[in-house]
Formats: C-alpha cells, sequence, structure tokens
C-alpha cells in the first residue's frame, strides 16, 4: 500500500508524507466479506482500521439500531489508540470490503520515537473525535427532544 493510497482516508488526508510513511509501517492490508464481524463490543483493541473500499455496521449491544454505517474513506477503532479500553461497539463488513489494519502498539511505538510527527498524527484524531462528538451531541438533543414531545402528546 503506497502512501498516496492513505490519502484516501479522511482522517489522513491533510497528513505529510512523513506521518503517512510511519502509519504505513504499522500497517497491513485485508479484505473482509460482507457479514463478517471485525472486532466485538468488549474485546481489547488492538489497532486503527482504515475502510479503502467497501461499509461497515457499527453497533451496541442490545440496541437494535445501528450506531453508524461508515463507507469507504473511513476510519474506525480509533479510540482505542489513545486508552487502551476494550472496543466500545461491534463492527461488522456490510458488504465485501478492503481494509486496512494499523497495528495500535506497533504505531504507539513508531510515533514514540517520532513526536514531530506524533503531535501531527494526534492532533488529526482529536479533530476527527472532536467531529464525531458534534455529531453525536446533535443527535442526542434531536432524541431527547422527540421523547419530550411524545411524552407531551
Amino acid at each position: 500500500m503506497a502512501t498516496t493510497d492513505l490519502r484516501q482516508i479522511f482522517l489522513l488526508k491533510d497528513l505529510s508524507t512523513d506521518v503517512l510513511a510511519l502509519v504505513e509501517r504499522a500497517a497491513t492490508s485485508l479484505v473482509v466479506e460482507g457479514g463478517v464481524e471485525i472486532f466485538r463490543e468488549g474485546q481489547p483493541a488492538d489497532g486503527l482500521y482504515l475502510l479503502r473500499a467497501g461499509s461497515v455496521r457499527v453497533s451496541k449491544a442490545g440496541s437494535d439500531a445501528d450506531v453508524v454505517m461508515l463507507g469507504t474513506g473511513s476510519h474506525f477503532g480509533e479510540l482505542g489508540l489513545l486508552d487502551d479500553a476494550p472496543r466500545s461497539a461491534t463492527v461488522r463488513a456490510n458488504e465485501r470490503s478492503e481494509l486496512v489494519k494499523v497495528d495500535g502498539e506497533r504505531l504507539r511505538g513508531l510515533l514514540d520515537a517520532e513526536p514531530r510527527i506524533a503531535a501531527s498524527f494526534y492532533r488529526a484524531v482529536a479533530r476527527s473525535i472532536a467531529k464525531r462528538l458534534r455529531v453525536t451531541t446533535d443527535d442526542l438533543a434531536f432524541a431527547r427532544q422527540l421523547a419530550q414531545e411524545r411524552r407531551r402528546g
């Protein structure tokens, strides 16, 4: 996989060639068929996934609705890079999907040796998480408003 391929992933699109080269050193490509579970909620986090082609469904145990469906150019599993907590959701391929798995332990080791590159990478991850948190906040406010209206009506 070339660093130019990594630029197709939204999380990495604005990062320097140095950062992309480092990420590439921790990455392996894989193909997952539709319906295959990539990881399960509660499992140890072992890396970040980049979705080169296809789509995945993110779900929570005990919920009938998907949290989100992610498509080509998306990423998932980044929270485990930051806090080493178990997976917070289950991710399953919605269709045949081409993924890049970035090994968390290897990536952290490479980033520890390159503070300037690490700062750039972690800033990109923080921006991505902030964007998702804003969407989640909007969704939560909307859901609460609907619940209040149903209670009144």
